[in-house]
């Protein structure tokens, strides 16, 4: 696997969403490191050495790898930050070696069949890989838009929501921020990722989204385990799913700046909040 290390501290490893490139959360790690050693890794869709033929991907699969990389660099158990299907992965690591993950931040999991309308959802996601395949991939990002943003029904109707909690003071004057500018670089490779996203769109998706978690071993090592979700995403599908898995296993939610892409695209806030949160454990 790719990755790219700077800082000095207790050791963090940020595993990114999407295709799985690590620059997406270079901006963030840098803001990171004067505290930890951190360390953005690629997946084995994004990594340089990608294979030329790719099946759908498993996060089982992808958890290994992230184990891998941890026994490779990591004399103790770290952090391990996860956002969207990272944070799938970050779940399934703890599932299967909790003795080497430390404490498992993951943001956003969009784990659809924890929700009450988990048909409706996978009938949806679906049809967005179907679009994929068959029709192209304009028509496939405006389904998979409507699919993740879409408004699901009224909170306070959902059958279980966790206690709500932010860490910190950065949600003082938050409401007169917006996204950070990006970077040249990170601006260049999200060009180079859309070149990638029919490969999401066709075999990362699907297996990601409907994976089923183990929820037994989890709720064993629940004191490992941080949900968080983005402030600006309440009622969207993956804040939904976040909610739905800190309710099941009794913990809280912890709200951080942002939407879904809040790490991506709030880097030198998410961080303060992030290292506020991490200094409460």
């Amino acid at each position: 696997m790719d990755y790219d290390r700077r800082g000095d501290g207790p050791p963090l490893l940020l595993v990114p969403g999407g295709v799985g490139h690590g620059g997406m959360l270079d901006p963030l790690a840098a803001h990171l490191a004067d505290r930890f050693d951190v360390v953005t890794m690629s997946s084995r869709v994004a990594s340089a050495k990608q294979p030329e033929t790719l099946g759908d991907q498993r996060p089982g699969d992808h958890a290994e790898d992230v184990l891998g990389l941890i026994d490779h660099l990591f004399a103790e158990p770290p952090i391990v930050f996860g956002f969207s299907s990272g944070a799938v992965t970050a779940l399934e690591l703890l599932a299967q070696r909790p003795d080497r993950v430390c404490l498992a931040v993951v943001h956003e999991p969009p784990l659809v069949n924890l929700l009450p309308d988990a048909a409706r959802h996978r009938a949806a996601l679906e049809s967005v890989r179907a679009a994929a395949r068959d029709r192209g991939l304009e028509e496939a990002r405006e389904l998979m838009t409507t699919a993740v943003t879409s408004p699901g029904p009224d909170p306070a109707r959902e059958s279980d929501l966790p206690r709500l909690q932010r860490v910190g003071a950065w949600s003082d004057g938050y409401a007169g921020t917006g996204p950070e500018p990006l970077g040249p670089e990170l601006a260049e490779l999200f060009v180079r990722l859309g070149e990638l996203q029919g490969i999401m769109l066709e075999h990362i998706m699907l297996p990601f989204t409907t994976h089923e978690p183990g929820l037994s071993v989890l709720a064993a090592h629940s004191g490992q385990l941080v949900p968080v979700a983005g402030v600006d995403s309440p009622g969207q599908l993956p804040y939904r799913t976040a909610a739905a898995l800190a309710a099941r296993l009794g913990l809280p939610l912890t709200e951080l700046p942002g939407g879904h892409l809040g790490p991506v695209e709030r880097p030198a806030q998410f961080a303060d909040a992030l290292k506020d949160l991490l200094g409460t454990r």
